[in-house]
């Protein structure tokens, strides 16, 4: 958030949501074994010479499990790593809110994460998205996480560039096993029917 007399300030929040599942069979499972996989390979950023930092844009229809995908992202970030999640409604704030977070936490990790990327980029323009992701506004420790319904609407600059996502992945919508999952465990007087 902002304020006119102190500036960029930061406020925490509490992630409401339904009892969040790993469903069996689901790009949500790669998407979050990728990122279990990211959590360990600082040491070989470093070694590189490369800033610890990766971007993956999840893209698909809606209802298919993008936001669910994020909020796991999120509690994996905050129970298993420390972390810190921030949620990405503008550039510009979004860039001095990670400089502050760097300044008062140098190394912790951060998930950002920015939701419906086009209609953000529409709103207020690509110029400081892509400085955000890989430009001058970069900085370390950071995994962005982005979501579209349409990446065919973003420019060729976000999604074919791996710098910025290096990881762009389709979720589907849930397949039968997954739907069983989930009704067992929401419903379990249901029967196999």
């Amino acid at each position: 958030a902002v304020s006119s007399a102190i500036g960029v300030y930061l406020q925490a929040h509490t992630l409401h949501t339904d009892n969040l599942l790993e469903l069996p069979d689901s790009k949500t499972e790669k998407v979050l074994a990728e990122i279990k996989e990211f959590t360990q390979l600082k040491d070989a950023f470093q070694r590189r010479g490369f800033l610890y930092k990766r971007g993956m844009l999840l893209w698909g229809n809606p209802g298919a499990g993008k936001t669910a995908c994020i909020h796991l992202t999120i509690k994996l970030f905050e129970e298993r790593m420390n972390g810190i999640a921030l949620i990405a409604n503008s550039p510009s704030l979004t860039t001095a809110a990670l400089h502050l977070v760097r300044t008062i936490e140098p190394e912790r990790m951060v998930v950002c994460v920015i939701e419906d990327l086009d209609e953000m980029v529409a709103q207020h323009g690509a110029s400081e998205y892509l400085a955000l992701l890989d430009g001058e506004s970069q900085i370390n420790n950071v995994l962005f996480l982005a979501t579209t319904n349409w990446p065919e609407r973003l420019d060729k600059r976000f999604v074919d560039r791996p710098s910025r996502f290096d990881t762009v992945e389709y979720i589907e919508m849930p397949s039968a096993a997954a739907r069983r999952a989930y009704l067992t465990h929401k419903e379990p007087e249901l029967g196999v029917e």
